[in-house]
């Protein structure tokens, strides 16, 4: 995601609440250690935090969690931490940290240490590791040796379910088997309470963090655990605790569907798309997903782009108007039988964000979200999908029966967030967002006790990199406390 030039805001106006100074918390009944703070690259400083394994057996085995901060600028007018989550999950906070600076505003930058990490099971905190073993499918599972196939995304025939469920299931015990003593505790319930014990270790009375796409069902679990520890809290790209996994998914198809609409009208219009098929665009696109399903397109160097690579580059296109260019080129390429840009871009999608992002995502997806564990559901779930969104239905719906052969029972129980007793928590959702949709955002400001909706009309995922009007609210909240009034719209 990219940081884009200011330019406006909408015009509804803003109302102030008192937000509590911070200052240093009281000491807990199982103290924190201290951060050792050291120069590292880009300017920044790196530690390590200390938190238990096990948080049921707090004084047993311990990780470290790795930590950066970017200094305030100003150290007078120092307010605090601000912690950043950017998503995923399995995204390393501290690679994207680059990304999160180039977007905030001077006078956040100014104000507020701002603190990233890379939570419990990704790349520099105890990292969940799976070995080379053909993943669950689109976008998650360790990337396959190009000599084993990948197994079929969307298994059409029962010899082909059952080698997908087999496949699934080898995937999930190599996970186990590497990663034994952490697979259990990756998950964000786990995340949120080493988050209270950043906080604490920053010497923060009250969190002010800001939770991006998955970032935001950190900071509502963290909200559900602690809400007398917020001091201002702001959720972008909302994914809504209360869906069950199959409500998740469908919404997410259907987002990622309209989209995809409107990158087909994007592509009838301008010139600058490649791809332009004869006929009916959808039909077009599936034809050429089961084509490349039966002959994968050679990609150089004795690589071949799959339909697993195929899904995985119109998800990574998806994302931002930005890549539609890019994904347009790699469409036509793929059909006129070059698989290399196809297979770029499935890289990028599956690399997630950290080394291991893939297999990270993977192991708290599945303790975040119960899947059923009755493997016939799978196949009606692919029908029942495909009449609303196509193209991604199927996919997504199969993309479920990965946690339910996971090792590892789940650790959330999907429900509502009240967060009683916090201050108010700005919730921003984006009209047209594939991966979030809108509707979970309305949702997660109404559970609230003090939710504040803010609503960026447009497209792409992540409002704060793409609109100065949120970024403007954003500051004055966080710095402030001066939040926007419930339903303001942002459209620019």
């Amino acid at each position: 995601m990219a940081a884009l030039v200011a330019t406006g805001c909408g015009t509804a106006g803003r109302q102030t609440v008192t937000i509590a100074p911070v200052t240093t918390t009281a000491p807990s009944s199982l103290p924190v250690t201290p951060i050792r703070w050291a120069p590292c690259q880009g300017g920044l400083q790196c530690g390590t935090l200390t938190v238990p394994l096990d948080y049921g057996r707090p004084r047993g085995a311990s990780i470290g969690i790795a930590v950066a901060r970017h200094l305030a600028q100003v150290p007078a007018r120092r307010i605090g931490s601000l912690v950043i989550n950017p998503g995923g999950p399995g995204v390393s906070g501290i690679d994207d940290f680059a990304n999160e600076l180039s977007a905030l505003t001077p006078q956040l930058l100014d104000d507020f240490d701002i603190v990233t990490f890379d939570p419990r099971g990704v790349q520099r905190s105890d990292p969940v590791t799976c070995g080379e073993v053909p993943g669950p499918g689109t976008g998650t599972g360790s990337v396959a040796p190009p000599q084993v196939p990948a197994p079929d995304p969307v298994p059409q025939t029962p010899a082909a379910r059952r080698a997908t469920i087999a496949s699934l299931r080898q995937f999930g015990q190599a996970c186990l088997k590497a990663s034994r003593a952490i697979l259990p505790f990756v998950g964000t319930v786990d995340v949120a309470r080493d988050m209270d014990r950043l906080r604490s270790a920053l010497g923060d009375t009250g969190l002010t963090f800001m939770g991006q796409s998955y970032g935001s069902l950190l900071g509502e679990t963290y909200a559900k655990l602690f809400p007398a520890h917020i001091r201002a809290m702001v959720l972008d790209s909302v994914i809504d605790p209360a869906l069950s996994l199959s409500q998740m998914v469908l919404g997410q198809a259907q987002g990622f569907e309209a989209v995809l609409k409107s990158f087909f009208s994007w592509c009838a219009d301008h010139p600058a798309c490649r791809w332009r098929p004869p006929g009916d665009p959808t039909t077009a696109l599936l034809a050429q997903l089961a084509a490349s399903a039966s002959t994968p397109v050679p990609a150089g160097a004795g690589r071949h782009a799959g339909v697993s690579d195929l899904y995985n580059a119109l998800l990574d296109g998806l994302y931002s108007q930005n890549e539609w260019p890019g994904l347009g080129a790699a469409l036509a390429a793929d059909a006129a039988g070059n698989g290399a840009p196809v297979l770029a871009m499935s890289g990028s999608y599956s690399a997630d964000g950290s080394t291991n992002g893939s297999d990270a995502a993977e192991a708290i997806d599945c303790l975040d979200h119960p899947a059923s564990r009755d493997l016939s559901v799978y196949p009606y779930l692919a029908s029942l999908f495909q009449a609303s969104a196509p193209v991604f239905g199927p996919v997504l719906a199969w993309g479920e029966a990965s946690c339910a052969v996971w090792p590892v029972p789940s650790t959330r129980t999907p429900g509502t967030v009240t967060a009683v007793g916090s201050p108010p928590i700005v919730v921003i959702g984006t009209t047209d967002d594939p991966a979030t949709p809108y509707a979970w955002a309305v949702s997660v400001a109404h559970q609230l006790s003090h939710g504040i909706l803010v609503t960026r009309d447009g497209s792409d995922h992540v409002a704060y990199f793409y609109s100065a009007c949120v970024r403007a609210y954003v500051q004055a909240y966080l710095v402030s406390g001066a939040t926007p009034l419930n339903g303001a719209v942002c459209t620019s």
